[in-house]
C-alpha cells in the first residue's frame, strides 16, 4: 500500500471537499429556488386578480341618458332613450329618419336634448309648430301645461325679465348658460348661472319650469 505525502494528502482532501460541495449545491439549490418561484407566481396571480376586479367595476359606471318624445314628420314617432349630450338629429335618426314631408329648415337639428323633452318635427305646409311640443321656439316660453310658468329652456330674454329678481344681465346670463351647456335638467340647475343664487331661486322657483 502506497503512502501519500503531506502535500498529496492536502490535494486529495481539497478534491474531496470540492466534490462534496458540488453535490450539496446540486441537490440543495433547486429546493431553495422553489419557494421563490412560487412567490413570484403568487404575485402575478394577485396582480391579475386586481386587474380583473377593476374590469368588473367598470360596467357598474352608469351612462347618463335622456328620454325624449319625438312626434311629427318622422317615420317612427315615439319615446326614445339616448345618451346625455345627444342632439335633435340623433333622435330623428333613432326614429327612422325624417319622413318625405318633413320641413327640416324649421327645426334646429343641432339643438342639445334634455330629459323629458318633446321634439316635434314640422311637416311642409304646417301653419305653425305645435306649441306643446316645440322645444326650440323662443317665442313660446310658457309651460305647455298651461300653468303660465316660464320655461327657462325656451324663454327669450324679455320673458325671463318678467321674473322677480331677474333683470337684463341675469336674463342674458341664463341664455348664455343655456347656449353653452344645453338645456337645464331641473329648476335647481339655475343656480349654476352666474349671478343667481339660492335666494333668487327661492323667489322664482314656483314660477319656472324646465318642461
Amino acid at each position: 500500500m502506497f503512502k501519500l505525502t503531506p502535500k498529496e494528502q492536502k490535494l486529495l482532501f481539497l478534491l474531496i471537499s470540492l466534490l462534496v460541495l458540488g453535490l450539496v449545491l446540486r441537490f440543495a439549490l433547486p429546493e431553495q429556488n422553489e419557494p421563490g418561484i412560487a412567490k413570484t407566481t403568487e404575485t402575478v396571480d394577485l396582480g391579475n386578480t386586481a386587474e380583473a376586479e377593476g374590469a368588473e367595476e367598470n360596467p357598474e359606471v352608469e351612462t347618463k341618458v335622456v328620454i325624449v318624445h319625438v312626434t311629427g314628420a318622422v317615420k317612427n314617432p315615439g319615446v326614445y332613450t339616448l345618451q346625455e349630450g345627444s342632439r335633435v338629429f340623433h333622435v330623428v335618426d333613432e326614429a327612422g329618419g325624417a319622413s318625405d314631408d318633413a320641413d327640416l329648415e324649421r327645426i334646429n337639428l343641432a339643438q342639445p336634448l334634455y330629459d323629458g323633452q318633446p321634439v316635434y318635427v314640422p311637416r311642409k305646409g304646417d301653419e305653425c309648430l305645435q306649441p306643446s311640443a316645440d322645444p326650440f321656439s323662443q317665442q313660446e316660453g310658457f309651460s305647455a301645461a298651461g300653468a303660465q310658468k316660464i320655461n327657462i329652456n325656451r324663454a327669450n330674454k324679455a320673458q325671463l325679465e318678467t321674473l322677480p329678481g331677474i333683470g337684463s344681465v341675469k336674463a342674458q346670463n341664463i341664455i348664455n348658460y343655456r347656449e353653452s351647456n344645453g338645456f337645464f335638467q331641473s329648476v335647481e340647475d339655475l343656480t349654476k348661472v352666474n349671478g343667481i343664487g339660492e335666494k333668487t331661486l327661492e323667489q322664482i322657483k314656483e314660477l319656472i319650469t324646465v318642461y
